[in-house]
């Protein structure tokens, strides 16, 4: 299970020094990776200006708090109250998820609400690394969309694991089909997330995967700006952070804005977003925030 973006904090004293550990309030498992969330899509072949957001990828158990808090020299009182905090700042805001132990969590709104897995502070990571996402997002965009043209490509070398994945069998299928109509479409669109990590020894920025079908959290992840920039506020004076230094995330607002930009250059008013969901998604708040951003900025979507 992908764990809920943090966001990251530009501290220009460590800035030098990657990240700073996080702490994490999650029921999942050990995860240690981060990403950027590039909304910035392809129309036309033409790339949109970069706007980058900003986003990274943790999460760990519970029972790890004590010892974080340890090792980072935070009061554990203070610490019970920020997790306190940041709990019902989540509550109230819409940071939640389905509980995968409640029955019905992933088909009825309001039902079985948790916490999203997120990081309770931001951390620090390094401006040279994240200018280096920023300027590959562009790039990477228009990488998808090229090899998306080639569909003698695609087919051969997506052959084998097309007899492992029924999924992917499917989608190729629906691919050959297409390509023996001779469709094309000149109007494209994709939404992409690319998870990077640091690595420890070289210090570089490492691609883990670049997703163009589940690229999940732009409706969630800038929630979670938030939630840390509140934080900030109120408790950033005693822990040394200041929430000015929380870079701006509109990931969700942008996702919904290249929605609608894809919708404009169809130039047909009966055009409709779909929104395609699994029958069990823990997952649909951050789906609906999605849906609220396009309603709320564009009010011709509201039906």
């Amino acid at each position: 299970m992908a764990a809920l973006a943090a966001s990251f904090y530009k501290d220009r004293a460590k800035i030098r020094h990657g990240f700073c550990s996080f702490f994490m309030l999650s029921p999942y498992n050990f995860l240690h990776s981060t990403f950027l969330l590039s909304p910035i899509a392809n129309l036309r072949i033409k790339n949109l200006p970069l706007r980058c957001n900003q986003v990274g990828e943790f999460e760990t158990q519970v029972k790890f708090l004590k010892t974080m808090a340890d090792i980072h020299g935070i009061d554990q009182e203070l610490l019970n109250k920020i997790v306190y905090d940041a709990l019902v700042w989540s509550s109230l805001h819409g940071l939640v998820v389905g509980d995968k132990s409640v029955k019905r969590s992933g088909t009825i709104p309001g039902v079985g609400l948790v916490h999203s897995p997120i990081a309770l502070l931001p951390g620090s990571f390094p401006e040279t690394h994240w200018k280096q996402a920023c300027e590959l997002v562009s790039i990477f965009n228009e990488l998808v969309d090229r090899v998306s043209l080639d569909g003698k490509f695609l087919q051969e070398s997506l052959s084998r694991t097309k007899k492992a994945d029924d999924f992917t069998s499917r989608l190729l299928d629906i691919h050959s089909k297409m390509l023996q109509m001779d469709k094309k479409e000149e109007i494209r669109l994709g939404l992409h997330r690319s998870d990077y990590m640091l690595d420890e020894k070289t210090k570089l920025l490492l691609q883990v995967e670049l997703n163009t079908i589940s690229s999940s959290f732009a409706g969630l992840s800038q929630i979670v700006s938030k939630l840390h920039s509140d934080l900030l506020d109120q408790y950033g004076e005693v822990l040394g952070l200041d929430s000015r230094m929380i870079p701006e995330n509109n990931s969700g607002n942008q996702s919904a804005e290249v929605l609608a930009k894809a919708w404009t250059e169809y130039n047909n008013p009966s055009a409709v977003i779909m929104i395609v969901v699994q029958a069990e998604e823990r997952n649909m708040y951050d789906q609906h925030w999605l849906s609220v951003h396009l309603r709320k900025r564009y009010p011709r979507f509201s039906d």
